[in-house]
C-alpha cells in the first residue's frame, strides 16, 4: 500500500541530479530543491509520507467539518466564513511549518530550479508505469462525469451542473494528458 501512495504523492518530491545525487523538493514545484545526503533519504521519505497522509486527512476532514459547521451558521455567514477560514489557515500553517523543518540543515541546490516542463517530465519519469494508466483511466472517467454534469445542467437548468461539468472537464483533460504523456515517455524509454 505504501508503494501506491509513494508512487502518487511522495516519489515526485525526490529527483536524481546530473551527478546522481538526490534532490529533495519539500514544497514541490513551487519550492526550492535541496541536496539530500544518501543516509537521510529513507528517513526523509518516511517523514514526507506521514506528512502527506496527514495533509490528505486534514483536507478531507476539513471539508466535511467545515461543511457541517457552515450549515447551521447560515444566518451569520460572516462568522461562519471567519471560523472556517481561520481553521483552514491554522491547518495550512502547521503543514507549511512541518515542510520547512524538513529542509533544515540541507544544502540548497545551486542555480535556478527546474522549469515547469522539466518538473512534470521528471515527475512522470519517477512514477511507476501503472500510475500513468490509472491517470489515463481516471481522466477518461472524469470526462464522462463532465458530460453528465453538462447534461444535468441542461436538463435541470441548474448552474451547479454546468460548474461541476467544467471542473470535471478540466480535471479529466489534465489527467488524460498526463497519463498519455507518461505512457508515451515510458514507451520511448523501452525502445
Amino acid at each position: 500500500m505504501s508503494n501506491i501512495f509513494d508512487g502518487l504523492y511522495v516519489d515526485q518530491l525526490f529527483h536524481k541530479g546530473e551527478r546522481g545525487e538526490t534532490i529533495f523538493y519539500p514544497f514541490g514545484l513551487m519550492g526550492r530543491g535541496y541536496l539530500l545526503p544518501a543516509e537521510r533519504e529513507a528517513s526523509m521519505r518516511r517523514s514526507m509520507r506521514w506528512l502527506m497522509i496527514g495533509s490528505l486527512v486534514f483536507g478531507g476532514s476539513f471539508g466535511a467539518v467545515a461543511l457541517r459547521l457552515l450549515t447551521p451558521l447560515q444566518g451569520t455567514p460572516l462568522l461562519a466564513w471567519l471560523i472556517a477560514g481561520s481553521a483552514f489557515a491554522a491547518g495550512l500553517g502547521v503543514i507549511v511549518t512541518l515542510q520547512s523543518r524538513m529542509s533544515r540543515g540541507l544544502e540548497p541546490m545551486p542555480g535556478p530550479g527546474p522549469s515547469v516542463g522539466d518538473w512534470f517530465r521528471g515527475g512522470r519519469a519517477v512514477r511507476a508505469p501503472w500510475t500513468h494508466r490509472v491517470c489515463l483511466g481516471l481522466g477518461l472517467f472524469s470526462l464522462l462525469l463532465a458530460a453528465g454534469g453538462f447534461a444535468f445542467g441542461i436538463a435541470e437548468g441548474d448552474w451547479s451542473g454546468f460548474a461541476s461539468g467544467f471542473f470535471m472537464l478540466f480535471v479529466g483533460a489534465v489527467l488524460t494528458w498526463d497519463g498519455a504523456l507518461g505512457l508515451k515517455a515510458r514507451g520511448a524509454q523501452a525502445q
